[in-house]
């Protein structure tokens, strides 16, 4: 343990550790202006006892001020080969799977503080800190990227829009109204298409009524889609069965599916937390691609979640033309890699990006942009 002034920093670096940390974890969370699922020591563990040990070393720390907890730092250690050099990568957990991440706490100031004074007395650790997915509307996240912009660190950052629905404050029928006249006039023919085959339903699953009889019918029509091995990894499959285990009776996970009959033909997966719908994953079964049942899902679940009173529908990260369709807002998030230049390997490579790569982009750019000499013999 380091004592830091009064805020004291503990390392988790076992999953016994981890898994312990579950009532106050979420319990910080919920003190928290920014609560989102990925953040939840549910999705994080999960992800961590299925995806990430194996890879990976824990690097989690908790900050506590007077034996109070004010910040959680959900971070692992890897290595990593970068532009030919072997790295000591330091990143949150989760990635790549997970759409959002940041430190837990009530005390950013403090909390993203004593986290550089630590990370400089354990230099020798770490080689590049990478986060990806911070939501830059948050008052909390913006003071904590700018503490951490002014450490002596190379700093490299590139932004990202998550696009989004807000519910409230509106109904189903004022916004359907305001969709293009094409979409609407699209989502009709093919409703009725569709209903031409037989009966079209929705069913929506969460608790109680969501088993993994119900995943199981998800992943048959997974395999039918754009992406059939998604979820065919056993580490993976584990993961979402695990997940499904620690949220049921929270109800944060949701699947809904669209039938012809008695066959499913599309599905969203996602979770409502915080009354927010955050669309995780989606699937067609590709033998009704012509039909656009996603959008018909989509339509049926938007209104839905309008009568039952949700805030918010979360499109995640990813600009597709299928959000676009549904005339969302969009949010700022930033993903930051911050190399750490007092050691030799991560300077080199931070200098090679900043100073070397521009230059070797603006030459290979020079040299397609320049025309083919012609050929004097030619008539």
């Amino acid at each position: 343990m380091d004592n830091l002034g009064n805020i004291k920093i503990t390392r988790v670096e076992t999953i016994q550790e981890f898994e312990s940390l579950r009532e106050q974890w979420n319990s910080l969370l919920f003190q928290c202006p920014e609560k989102d699922v990925f953040l939840t020591w549910e999705w994080l563990f999960a992800w961590w006892k299925w995806l990430g040990q194996s890879e990976h070393q824990l690097w989690i720390l908790l900050f506590h001020e007077d034996e109070r907890l004010i910040g959680i730092a959900p971070l692992m250690l890897s290595p990593k080969r970068k532009y030919g050099v072997n790295l000591n990568w330091l990143e949150n957990i989760g990635n790549p799977e997970c759409d959002v991440s940041t430190f837990i706490s009530i005390e950013p100031e403090k909390t993203t503080k004593a986290f550089l004074k630590y990370l400089r007395e354990n230099q020798r650790e770490w080689d590049v800190l990478e986060l990806k997915q911070v939501n830059m509307s948050n008052t909390g996240n913006q003071r904590f990227i700018a503490i951490l912009d002014s450490s002596p660190y190379g700093i490299i950052r590139t932004t990202q829009n998550h696009l989004y629905i807000p519910l409230m404050g509106d109904n189903w029928e004022a916004y359907y109204s305001r969709l293009s006249k094409n979409m609407k006039h699209n989502l009709k023919r093919r409703m009725k298409r569709l209903s031409e085959m037989g009966p079209v339903t929705i069913q929506k699953y969460s608790g109680e009524s969501l088993t993994w009889k119900q995943f199981q019918v998800m992943l048959a029509v997974s395999e039918k889609s754009n992406f059939p091995d998604l979820y065919k990894s056993a580490n993976l499959f584990s993961f979402h069965k695990e997940l499904l285990a620690f949220t049921k009776e929270l109800k944060w996970v949701q699947i809904e599916m669209l039938f012809v009959g008695d066959r499913p033909i599309a599905f969203q997966y996602g979770f409502c937390f915080n009354n927010r719908y955050e669309d995780w994953r989606g699937g067609i079964d590709k033998e009704f691609e012509i039909l656009a049942p996603g959008k018909l899902l989509m339509m049926f679940s938007l209104e839905d979640r309008f009568k039952c009173g949700i805030e918010e529908n979360d499109f995640l990260r990813g600009i597709y033309s299928y959000k676009l369709d549904w005339n969302p807002q969009s949010r700022e998030f930033t993903s930051t890699q911050i190399y750490n230049t007092d050691n030799l390997k991560p300077k080199l490579v931070y200098w090679g990006l900043i100073y070397v790569k521009p230059w070797i982009k603006f030459f290979f750019d020079k040299v397609k942009r320049k025309p083919k000499k012609e050929n004097q013999d030619s008539p």
